[in-house]
């Protein structure tokens, strides 16, 4: 008994003398003019001007930079993904049965037959006006022809950029963490098929998508629609990570805007980067 209550009465002793060197430092800390400073700075009346202002500065550069502002927050996005979300996500997605309506409209994108879709269209709608018997004909289908090759143009600066960036980054796919625990980059991987930053099949879905969307304004929306859908139905059967949809998204519609660019007659007059 007389031992447990000394151990009592130490402990006692102990977290009083801790306690009291802790206000200590921090009595002494909060003395100091660099903190009372921060401390200043970080009530309420004096932040709120300044996260105002920031609001400001930040709202201004996003619509005289759109482009270059998308690219900054898509990064941020991509690097706060990398280090919190992409792993557990992608590991609670993998331990899911591989069936439902999420499996089957990952499998709707063609993926790497988009070329092949694309060229046989060309061909096909080259060879009806070649054969048509009306100027009307022949002029329909080689504006159709003249879009799908407007659509190809865009596919393939978004896949040659994809490629290049897998080289670079070499993320291993959510099939090395399922089979063999490994997480993260080894640049300069050349197995492309065994890296997925960004997504191959999320930037080909996003390139076409645009680019038709941009010749069917009628049913646009629906087709942004689509491409959500099937971007989300990637993610969630771990086909891919949450920062490879991401990027893989943004890389398909920043080169929609390079391919509008390229062929704009007016592109001496319109810089690439910024409206």
């Amino acid at each position: 008994m007389v031992v447990k209550t000394n151990i009592s009465e130490r402990i006692k002793t102990f977290a009083a003398a801790t306690s009291q060197k802790a206000k200590d430092f921090f009595s002494r800390l909060s003395r100091r003019p660099a903190v009372q400073k921060t401390i200043e700075i970080l009530k309420w009346n004096n932040l709120r001007p300044r996260l105002i202002r920031a609001k400001e500065i930040i709202s201004a550069f996003t619509k005289e930079q759109p482009k270059t502002a998308a690219f900054i927050y898509v990064c941020l996005f991509c690097a706060f993904s990398i280090n919190f979300l992409d792993k557990p996500f992608a590991l609670s997605c993998l331990n899911d049965n591989k069936e439902g309506v999420f499996y089957a409209l990952a499998e709707i994108n063609p993926s790497g037959w988009w070329f092949l879709i694309l060229i046989a269209l060309w061909l096909i709608y080259m060879a009806v006006a070649g054969l048509s018997l009306t100027t009307e004909v022949f002029e329909k289908n080689l504006q159709k022809a003249h879009a799908v090759l407007f659509i190809l143009l865009t596919l393939s600066l978004s896949s040659l950029v994809t490629l290049i960036i897998n080289i670079l980054a070499g993320r291993y796919t959510p099939e090395f963490l399922d089979t063999m625990r490994l997480y993260g980059f080894s640049a300069f991987r050349f197995r492309v098929t065994e890296t997925s930053f960004p997504s191959f099949s999320v930037q080909s879905l996003w390139a076409v998508i645009m680019a038709s969307a941009y010749f069917l304004p009628k049913i646009s929306r629906l087709l942004y629609a689509l491409a959500g859908l099937v971007t989300l139905s990637v993610v969630l059967t771990a086909e891919c990570f949450i920062s490879d949809a991401v990027m893989g998204a943004f890389v398909g519609i920043m080169m929609y805007h390079a391919a509008r660019w390229i062929v704009s007659e007016n592109r001496d007059n319109i810089p690439l980067i910024s409206l």
